[in-house]
């Protein structure tokens, strides 16, 4: 059976670096579940290279990307050829699969592309979409939550709204991610705030 290529989702940094690391086994894709209730595996973040390292044998080599909140690391092992004309003070797009070693979540890139300043700007504006979606998706989920017994019902009360893998990953990052009853209560009036704030309402 051949693993389906999954969708690479634009991101940041930052979502990525505070997300939990999920190991699947198998066909099924690791992946990077975050506080906005996403699973990430295939990503595409933006940011400014800031630091570049190849290992003497060649065969090892990492670029730190800052997109201006947070950075991170991409890795390549053997094919270092990746980041070929690629320094620091570059400006890149970059498509690849997050991973996690000793507790650091990296990415292994496929595709880099240099890009102008003006995708900045551009992909500051398409999270900043994501990130509104998501919080309604989130708050759906959470009204809807109460007066459902089962997943299934809750798919069935959000259809055509709200997609059953959003819905298991809203909750998944529910359980997984807050644990402690009081900071469940803070994140869950934080985030009615913040979606409030971020609709408009």
């Amino acid at each position: 059976m051949e693993a389906k290529r999954l969708t690479a989702k634009k991101t940041s940094n930052t979502e990525i670096s505070k997300g939990k690391f999920v190991k699947k086994l198998g066909f099924e894709s690791s992946y990077v579940l975050t506080d906005l209730g996403r699973r990430l595996s295939r990503v595409r973040v933006l940011g400014l290279i800031v630091d570049k390292f190849i290992s003497q044998d060649e065969k090892y080599a990492t670029l730190t990307l800052d997109d201006g909140k947070d950075t991170l690391r991409l890795k390549s092992f053997v094919n270092v050829k990746i980041f070929n004309g690629l320094e620091p003070g570059a400006l890149v797009d970059v498509f690849g699969k997050v991973k996690e070693y000793n507790g650091e979540i990296y990415v292994t890139p496929e595709i880099l592309k240099k890009v102008d300043a003006n995708f900045e700007t551009l992909r500051a504006l398409e999270l900043k979409e994501i990130k509104i979606d998501q919080l309604k998706k989130i708050k759906l989920v959470e009204d809807q939550k109460n007066n459902t017994s089962d997943i299934n019902e809750l798919e069935k009360a959000l259809k055509n709204i709200v997609s059953r893998e959003d819905i298991e990953s809203i909750i998944e990052a529910d359980e997984i991610l807050i644990t402690d009853t009081e900071e469940v209560a803070e994140k869950s009036v934080h985030n009615k705030e913040k979606i409030l704030e971020l609709i408009g309402k």
